[in-house]
């Protein structure tokens, strides 16, 4: 029995099925694992060179610079780190074969031997859409991926991997077809399954044709954490307050603990009578600069807007709009909750053939149901 195998390793991948045999080999990006070798190498040199420097002006001058020291010594730690995590994320690969009737996936791990498995297409259950969040409470991106799915988590095949969300419900619905395979989307239902003959239809079509779920929720009061507004022409829907995550708790820790220490290491050597050199003070203020930058993107929020023609997500940061994304409501196919298990938790997803737009990451799961029956009732006219 294998341990388990992650499901993929790329941020790009396209497993072109038009022709047969054919192969594909999944593993980090080449550039990725280059840019982490050079700035690992980059910080190694920095950090033993101030190490070494600081160490012969000791025996020199008689004083110690031991903040200094400590700090080459952290620097040192995180670029050896990055170069072996880097080397380690380029060894590791799954290799994929198709001969039109079986896969078969070779997964060479960092470290142990390899493994092969082999299975029939025809004990897949279907094409699986999934949307994981890189990052939470930084970065606002999504890895959009669409894979064989099989029961057996070790052998699923991944067809499509992107970070752009363009026409990934249309690929999705041809590899499903290409399979003759029911479609499969993950949400807090569990694994739901759209026939092949319903891909194309409308909310407003399938809700006509009775074949939505029951929607047992969206009716008011909302719940606590969710302000709504309803105007004449337009709804709009937003999160009341903040919502960390782990993510976000972790950053700010670090960032407070970043500034301390520049402080403590600027104090210190002040009082010990040392001359600062400018490119301490130039690296303390990126460094200060950075971390203002993302703290601000952890007051981010967003509010969804709902009208007669469209539907929007507007991020906003402390109440001002920074960007807009939106999807027009005869074009939307589905709206359901997608499950990201890299933080355990849920977001509404919008959902046509050219895009997919997230809303309420940050929101208990209980909420965000009733945020999607209430948002499906007003796009089906309820």
């Amino acid at each position: 029995m294998l341990v388990h195998i992650p499901d993929h390793f790329s941020s790009k991948l396209n497993f072109n099925l038009q022709k047969t045999p054919v192969s594909i080999t999944d593993r980090s990006s080449l550039w990725m694992v280059i840019f982490g070798w050079f700035f690992g190498t980059l910080l190694l040199c920095l950090g033993a060179f101030e190490m070494f420097s600081f160490i012969t002006a000791e025996k020199a001058e008689g004083q110690s610079f031991i903040v200094v020291e400590i700090f080459s010594f952290i620097v040192i730690m995180i670029a050896i780190g990055l170069i072996v995590a880097s080397f380690f994320s380029f060894v590791r690969y799954k290799k994929f074969f198709f001969d039109g009737k079986n896969f078969t996936i070779v997964y060479r791990p960092a470290l142990g031997i390899k493994h092969q498995l082999t299975e029939s297409v025809e004990n897949y259950m279907g094409v699986r859409l999934r949307v994981l969040f890189v990052q939470s409470g930084l970065f606002n991106r999504s890895r959009y991926i669409i894979d064989l799915y099989h029961k057996d988590s070790n052998k699923i095949v991944p067809l499509y991997i992107s970070m752009k969300n363009k026409n990934i419900r249309k690929i999705w619905e041809n590899y499903a077809k290409m399979f003759n395979l029911p479609a499969l989307s993950v949400s807090d239902r569990g694994l739901i399954q759209r026939d092949c003959g319903d891909l194309d239809k409308s909310l407003k079509e399938l809700a006509q044709e009775q074949k939505l779920p029951f929607i047992a929720s969206g009716k008011f009061p909302a719940p606590a954490s969710v302000i709504v507004e309803e105007q004449l022409k337009s709804t709009s829907l937003e999160p009341r307050g903040i919502y960390w995550d782990i993510f976000s708790a972790l950053f700010l820790l670090v960032a407070i603990f970043s500034v301390l220490l520049l402080i403590a290491g600027g104090v210190y050597l002040t009082i010990i009578g040392t001359t600062i050199p400018l490119k301490y003070w130039a690296f303390g203020a990126f460094l200060l600069l950075a971390i203002i930058y993302y703290s601000m993107k952890l007051f981010n929020s967003y509010r969804l807007v709902i009208d007669n023609n469209s539907v929007h997500v507007i991020t906003t940061l402390l109440g001002s709009p920074v960007s807009e994304q939106s999807i027009d409501v005869k074009k939307i196919e589905n709206v359901e909750l997608a499950y990201n298990p890299t933080i355990d938790r849920y977001n509404l997803a919008i959902i046509s053939d050219e895009k997919i737009i997230n809303f309420g990451s940050r929101l208990p799961v209980n909420d965000l149901i009733w945020v999607r029956d209430f948002v499906i009732k007003k796009l089906i006219g309820n």
